[in-house]
């Protein structure tokens, strides 16, 4: 198993925060490599996401197409969580985790688990391909955090 986590510290509320991470429609306007987003089934905090797009590391692409089932934890003062389990397409198995602890400034990490018996990426360039792609997705969302809150002031 690989697990890669990526951190950073953001100058934004819990609520921005969270608006953010979980507008799933908008994705494809703010986050490299994913082309299309929608929700395809809600109950309650469990959702199933319908993603398509690319993973890039320098010039190695990778299409995927598949869909996530995501958990969303949130209560008003506490940390935030989504967890992100991929159920179908080349990146089936593949588990995320976005984390949320409320601040000034406010701390995100995302961590992703990946069976490397199981990865679409041959086995030398999985580390590096899954290292970018983490560290692409969490600087994205910390970005769109932040035209957010200067949207909102």
């Amino acid at each position: 198993m690989l697990t890669v986590e990526g951190k950073l510290e953001v100058p934004v509320n819990q609520t921005t925060a969270w608006a953010v991470l979980t507008d799933y429609a908008r994705f494809p306007e703010f986050v490299p490599g994913i082309n299309g987003s929608r929700l395809l089934e809600q109950r309650n905090e469990m959702k199933l996401i319908e993603q398509r797009g690319t993973m890039i590391a320098g010039q190695f692409r990778v299409p995927f197409q598949g869909v996530a089932k995501v958990e969303e934890h949130q209560r008003e003062g506490e940390p935030g969580m989504i967890r992100i389990v991929f159920v179908s397409g080349p990146l089936k198995d593949v588990q995320g985790e976005w984390n949320i602890k409320p601040g000034k400034p406010l701390d995100l990490s995302y961590r992703m688990r990946m069976d490397l018996m199981k990865s679409p990426f041959p086995p030398p360039m999985a580390v590096t391909i899954i290292e970018q792609q983490v560290r692409t997705w969490v600087e994205a969302f910390a970005r769109e955090m932040q035209v957010m809150k200067r949207k909102k002031e």
